[in-house]
């Protein structure tokens, strides 16, 4: 039996620790209340555990949930929103956020969307009032302010100036929506050269700073105002698909007029869409009065190199983000749909925490399968002990399996997964009977869980020992980190079974360094 109690507190104090390591690292913003939070949250899960185990487990995810999950999934809803221009849901979000974390970063946000909101709507006057009022703003958003300011009325040259007269080096190339509106600014200058010379400086900087979701942006403008429209798309059906219609046409637009210099594209441009976005036609009527962008003739070698390597770098992306954006979840849905019959089942006849109900319906014993019930090497793997249990595993299997179904073979999937279950049941049967401890009971799909693990460090470690790419090395370190954790719980938690869990994480090990041994020979 896993006592929830004591997993729930290990969640709680492990995503503490990670979010304030990661408002170290300005993954996520310093100004947002996060180690404040983190640190009381482990603060009164800690005092309370010196009282009761169960009290302190259920208060300690309860404030986590509230204050750090909660807020965390928003806030990644919030960027998309802001990224595409909805500054409407993306206000409505920031305000939940601010009820849970009433900072001074958010608060000055808040104004900065509102200010957003009524001059994309057309309530210009009002927005740009609304920007010029914040005189007691913390000192980032007065460059916000500003730069949003010029973009409302359309005026990207004095966008420009604000960058390379007002705002100092060190506090452009530390922000990264300062960095890429720097980017944006310069390809609708016609600043082309100055554009590709920093995109690859502007890339290595946010990818230091793990903003990924940026990095995309630049290449967005890198291929819009250099005309490479196949690219374009391909970015668009990839990293950047949840970008909206009409923000997809505005930038494919950019990228034809390039190419052809035909300003018509524009027109039709602000008849189908530019009603609804304010912001967006005064950049349109920007473009349609000034000077056509540059021909790429004039663009000098260095910047040609920069845009080939953006190019040979968004291949690479493509495959990366395919991995997490696959769709195919058919054969990890059908896994969880059989666990959670068989747990139904399991209820039904007695209760997931009897132990004869377990026995009945094919629990492993050692003893019973020694003397022929070997059917129950298959069936212990969709059994489970308690609500607790069959959670943990369904959450695991759900991320892991959507994780290893994306990036292998399916058929490969499925004989991972059934045969790390049932390979370690039999280690587990032969070890029992070795030691002559025959009358345990095994439940739980954790041994084939732990094979993905095992087949997903084995394909990360392949990758990387091919390409030795720093995503690879990444996403190995990650499987580490995991294997890591899991041992240490297995570790603190008596009724788990380390060894099984060793074992499928071995036998799925093998089984993918087979796979990947026979496929590199066979191509």
């Amino acid at each position: 039996m896993i006592d929830i109690n004591v997993f729930i507190i290990i969640t709680v104090f492990s995503t503490c620790l990670a979010t304030i390591i990661q408002v170290i690292k300005e993954i996520i913003p310093k100004n947002d209340g996060w180690i404040t939070i983190s640190v009381l949250i482990i603060l009164v899960t800690g005092l309370l555990l010196t009282i009761n185990l169960s009290l302190s487990a259920w208060i300690g995810g309860i404030l986590l949930t509230l204050f750090l999950i909660i807020p965390r999934w928003l806030l990644y809803r919030f960027d998309r929103l802001f990224e595409v221009k909805n500054y409407q849901k993306s206000r409505q979000i920031l305000s939940i956020i601010l009820c849970l974390h009433f900072t001074k970063y958010c608060q000055n946000y808040y104004q900065l969307l509102l200010g957003l909101e009524l001059a994309d709507n057309g309530n210009i006057n009002k927005g740009i009032n609304i920007l010029n009022k914040n005189n007691t703003c913390l000192p980032i958003f007065n460059y916000y302010y500003g730069l949003f300011y010029y973009e409302i009325l359309g005026d990207w040259q004095k966008c420009l100036q604000l960058f390379e007269h007002e705002i100092d080096k060190k506090i452009l190339f530390s922000d990264p929506l300062l960095l890429t509106y720097y980017l944006r600014a310069l390809g609708e200058t016609g600043k082309l050269n100055q554009l590709f010379e920093n995109i690859s400086k502007v890339q290595s900087i946010l990818l230091k700073q793990k903003k990924y979701t940026y990095i995309s942006r630049i290449k967005l403008y890198g291929f819009a105002f250099s005309g490479q429209i196949s690219a374009l798309k391909q970015l668009f059906a990839s990293e950047l698909s949840f970008y909206p219609e009409y923000l997809q046409q505005f930038w494919l637009v950019t990228a034809k007029t390039v190419m052809n210099k035909n300003k018509d594209y524009y027109q039709i441009l602000l008849k189908k869409y530019s009603m609804n976005h304010n912001i967006l036609r005064a950049s349109v009527e920007w473009r349609i009065k000034k000077t056509s962008i540059p021909l790429l003739e004039k663009i000098k070698n260095s910047a040609y190199k920069n845009l080939y390597q953006i190019h040979i770098n968004n291949k690479k992306t493509n495959i990366n983000t395919n991995i997490l954006r696959s769709k195919n979840k058919k054969i990890t849905l059908f896994l969880i749909t059989i666990n959670f019959l068989v747990f139904v089942t399991q209820i039904r006849f007695g209760g997931s925490e009897n132990l004869e109900t377990l026995y009945q319906l094919g629990a492993l014993v050692p003893i019973v399968v020694w003397e022929g019930e070997f059917w129950r090497l298959i069936t212990a793997n969709f059994l489970h002990y308690g609500w607790g249990h069959f959670l943990m595993n369904m959450l695991a299997l759900y991320f892991l399996g959507n994780l290893v179904e994306a990036i292998s073979n399916k058929y490969h999937y499925i004989i991972i997964y059934f045969l790390s279950g049932i390979g370690s049941m039999f280690a587990f049967s032969l070890l029992a009977n070795y030691t002559n401890k025959l009358d345990y009971i095994l439940v739980g799909a954790s041994a084939s869980v732990m094979g993905l693990v095992g087949s997903l460090t084995a394909i990360f470690l392949r990758r990387w020992l091919n390409e030795k790419s720093s995503i690879n090395s990444k996403r190995l370190s990650m499987m580490l980190i995991i294997i890591t954790v899991q041992l240490i719980s297995d570790y603190l938690i008596p009724q788990v079974s380390m060894l099984s869990h060793l074992f499928g994480l071995l036998i799925g090990f093998m089984i993918e360094s087979f796979i990947g041994v026979f496929s590199t020979r066979k191509t």
